[in-house]
């Protein structure tokens, strides 16, 4: 034998192995059923098997993996992770990627389990975490199960269940963090930044997400569902259109239209009903601290039914009804490209998704400014609910932003908030009319022509208002006494600003409403920032019942009220409107103030 032969023999050795494996374990294998894999209890360290994945385009690379051994409940009791090495130079730099989630691990032809968790940041040896396969196979099986089935998996409410930071490492002060491969979000149509902060101000901050930009079409989209294998790349969706979000992981199983993928959760939502899209991997980042798949998202191709601790499982073929969006921009007197697309319906998300559209439509790029003012005007539309109403008008510093869709948003998240009816959104239909100017209007002073008044005689009022960053404004506003106040009666007149009133009167009407119909009502029933409201009245007693005011009620009633055996919602209100008076205003009024006249 030559001496090049000698040399050579090792790597030809080791190559045939290699491609026997590729062989043997070929990311086609779409149709492996539950009984069709590896068990994890029989992996010895020192094997080799192969994981599947995508670090560019559409072609499922095999990467050569070492198993070292399996750590007994490392995510909780009777949920092992299998501990293994990525040892392919494809990976030398990259190790486990952010994206690389639910990439099936195969040894000897048969699945063992799905990559998920990196072992550390900053690791160099690709060391890394596998969910196993039977762990995984739970998931698939609740897929046939209607009822929500309770568990050990995790729920949204119980964002430890996570795991985050994994078991302690080594004692002491040695402490090394073994987190759950990140999901990278893809994001387009809006700014990273901007979604990051809405994703905390919602309570996402914490959950393992990467925000990346990228896009929301790709050569995927001509890619047929049923040529979809194991390895390739799949998103969960949120959003589509003009502004487009989904999480991209990999496809770790397939039998039929059966899917499982990611190896750990989206959201934890449990039962889901989330769309299921194709993606292309545009490339992969390395880096020895955040490596990750910079994705295209394609075509929805079905639907993710479970959210689970151990995987998201679904099915390629249904997919689930999406509700529209529009949002017709006009900003310094000029129209601009309305926003449309879809999203999805969900109490934990839709809230959110409906402020991101918001504050797109408020911060393009070209059209943002450090001050800003806003009217916004449009409603909401439901499957199984009366139409919810949003509007309002804002204005202040662009750190503001987030605080004004927030507020004009409200009653959709209250509205999802409420334990009778969960709301299924058909559309969202906005107005968006915007200036790069503050328009902050505020009353100063309060002005009336007497102090005592005679019953059915009028009381002139003139406002004075001062607009910040600029000149005074006065406005008159006649109010009429009602013949049927008596003599010496004590009359109030308060002029106070729409935002602040709803802050005063929504609060006693949401505490009393007992329906979802109730609270659409009192919700709709919100005042304009714009406006301001002049009001007149009389102290007297009554009570809100069921988002109902009911004044100036008989003490006899509000004994027997107060004393009925049966239960009810009621909050004391001790004012008798007599007039209430809306005086529109070109921008956004802030007043409460209240003076005193009286009948003569």
């Amino acid at each position: 034998m030559t001496v090049f032969l000698r040399l050579a023999l090792p790597f030809l050795i080791t190559l045939v192995l290699f491609t026997a494996a590729v062989a043997r374990c070929p990311a086609a294998s779409a149709n492996l059923s539950p009984t069709e894999y590896y068990p994890k209890d029989k992996l010895k360290p020192g094997m080799r098997g192969i994981t599947y994945t995508v670090l560019q385009g559409e072609k499922i690379e095999p990467l050569e993996t070492e198993i070292l051994g399996i750590a007994k409940n490392y995510i909780g009791p009777g949920l092992d992770l299998i501990i293994a090495k990525l040892v392919d130079p494809k990976t030398a730099v990259i190790g486990a990627v952010h994206g690389m989630s639910g990439s099936p691990l195969y040894v000897d032809g048969k699945l063992v389990g799905a990559l998920s968790r990196r072992i550390a940041s900053f690791e160099k040896d690709g060391h890394c975490g596998f969910t196993p396969i039977e762990d995984m196979f739970q998931v698939e099986q609740l897929e046939q199960q209607n009822p929500p089935s309770p568990s050990q998996y995790l729920s949204v409410d119980r964002p430890s269940s996570w795991n985050l930071l994994g078991p302690n490492r080594f004692g002491g002060m040695l402490k090394e963090k073994t987190d759950w491969l990140a999901v990278p979000l893809t994001v387009s149509g809006i700014s990273q930044n901007l979604f990051e902060q809405y994703l905390k101000r919602f309570g996402w901050g914490q959950f393992p997400f990467l925000i990346v930009s990228g896009g929301s079409s790709s050569s995927a989209a001509s890619v047929h569902p049923e040529s979809i294998q194991p390895g390739a790349p799949v998103s969960a969706v949120m959003m589509t259109g003009d502004i487009s979000i989904g999480g991209t992981g990999t496809l770790t199983w397939r039998n039929g239209t059966n899917v499982l993928a990611f190896g750990h959760p989206m959201f934890g939502f449990g039962k889901s009903n989330l769309p299921m899209a194709m993606a292309e991997v545009i490339t992969t980042i390395p880096s020895y601290e955040t490596p990750y798949k910079l994705a295209n998202i394609g075509n929805v191709i079905g639907t993710i039914l479970e959210d689970r601790l151990s995987a998201i499982g679904g099915k390629i073929g249904p997919i689930p009804t999406m509700a529209s969006y529009s949002v017709k921009r006009i900003h310094n007197d000029k129209a601009m490209k309305p926003l449309e697309g879809q999203f999805i319906s969900h109490p934990s998300l839709s809230p959110m998704l409906v402020n991101l559209a918001l504050a797109e439509a408020l911060s393009s790029t070209d059209n943002s400014s450090r001050t800003f003012a806003v009217k916004v005007e449009g409603k909401v539309e439901f499957e199984n609910l009366p139409p919810l109403t949003l509007g309002g008008f804002y204005s202040g510093h662009d750190t503001d932003l987030i605080d004004a869709t927030m507020d004009i948003t409200k009653p959709l998240s209250l509205l999802f908030e409420q334990p009778w009816i969960e709301p299924k959104i058909k559309s969202l239909n906005l107005s968006v009319v915007s200036s790069e100017k503050e328009k902050v209007l505020m009353v100063e002073k309060i002005y009336s022509d007497y102090q005592k008044y005679q019953p059915a005689s009028q009381i002139h009022l003139q406002l004075e208002l001062k607009e910040k960053y600029g000149e005074r404004l006065f406005r008159s506003i006649t109010l009429t006494i009602p013949p049927t106040v008596s003599v010496s009666t004590p009359l109030n007149i308060r002029v106070i600003s729409g935002n602040i009133l709803d802050k005063q009167l929504l609060d006693k009407k949401m505490q009393a409403v007992t329906d979802v119909h109730q609270l659409i009502d009192a919700l709709n029933q919100r005042h304009k920032t714009n406006c301001l409201y002049i009001q007149l009245f009389i102290e007297s007693p009554g009570e809100i019942r069921g988002a109902h005011e009911l004044p100036s009620l008989p003490p006899s009633l509000l004994l027997l009220s107060n004393t009925s055996n049966i239960s009810r919602k009621t909050i004391q209100d001790n004012e008798l409107f007599l007039s209430e008076t809306e005086l529109e205003l070109p921008g956004m009024a802030l007043a409460d103030q209240t003076i005193k006249v009286e009948v003569q």
